[in-house]
């Protein structure tokens, strides 16, 4: 007998855990194709290596914690996937697989696993790593190239998840929105801030349906919240790294944003 897993209350009626899960997979298929294109087979590499050592490291904790294998979910694949999009094209495998085991070990099974972890565990990899080992994880500004397709891509396969009712809207739209404000108003490098990890954080790690509010009034305050800090964060450091601490951030306080954006009922009963 097959188990369903129920996808997090905000998202559409009727849409599984595993089917939502899988939706994220195939959008990103085509960003990771592109990828590839622009930087060869080490993209290639990381990819594979990081998928593969997050599906091995689940399988292998839930077969020590004799828990029932739960692979073809697709939520190990989906982080793997996400911590090599997050990574420089020429990190070392290694490093690579340290942060894969990390991000599936720690921040997923640590909490429960799928559904119980407080934080995004491709973020928390990419964090671990970043500490951990920086002289690998920054960025050469001359190997960079025109990121324009990825950035369509991963717009486009928004859209299809938010059309899928997959994820929602709101989080995206206000930290969008809030950046941007926040550049007008202090004159600062847009070029600096609109990179390929900034779409990616914005349309796909900071609408993480286990990680963020339930109600609509705190996935707006989620997505403020966001924007504020990864300006604050890039004027004192590095846009990058303050787009994936900005959503760290703001997933430690999602239980927060959950309790005072609540909706209050129409009528209690008095006692």
């Amino acid at each position: 007998m097959s188990v369903v897993v129920s996808a997090p209350p905000h998202i559409k009626k009727g849409v599984s855990a595993k089917k939502m899960v899988w939706g994220v997979i195939i959008a990103l298929i085509p960003a990771a194709a592109v990828s590839v294109y622009l930087f060869g087979l080490q993209a290639l590499a990381i990819i594979s290596t990081s998928v593969l050592t997050a599906v091995c490291t689940e399988g292998a904790i839930q077969k020590i914690r004799l828990k029932k294998t739960t692979i073809i979910d697709g939520s190990a694949v989906v982080t793997g996937l996400l911590l090599a999009l997050l990574l420089p094209s020429n990190v070392p495998l290694w490093v690579l697989i340290v942060g894969a085991f990390v991000a599936v070990a720690i921040a997923k099974h640590a909490f429960g696993g799928y559904g119980s972890n407080i934080f995004n565990p491709a973020l928390v990899g990419w964090a671990f790593l970043t500490m951990a080992w920086p002289m690998y994880m920054a960025v050469d500004v001359a190997r960079l190239v025109d990121i324009s397709p990825v950035v369509l891509l991963v717009c486009a396969a928004f859209l299809f998840l938010w059309n899928r009712g997959y994820i929602k809207w709101q989080i995206s739209t206000a930290y969008l929105i809030t950046v941007v404000l926040l550049i007008v108003l202090f004159n600062l490098d847009i070029s600096r801030i609109f990179i390929g990890v900034f779409i990616l954080g914005v349309f796909f790690m900071a609408t993480d349906p286990v990680t963020t509010p339930t109600t609509k009034k705190g996935r707006f305050v989620f997505g403020v919240g966001c924007g504020i800090l990864t300006v604050i964060y890039g004027l004192y450091g590095g846009y990058a790294e303050g787009i994936c601490y900005s959503i760290l951030l703001m997933n430690s306080v999602t239980p927060l944003v959950d309790r005072f954006t609540r909706p209050t009922p129409l009528r209690e009963d008095k006692p």
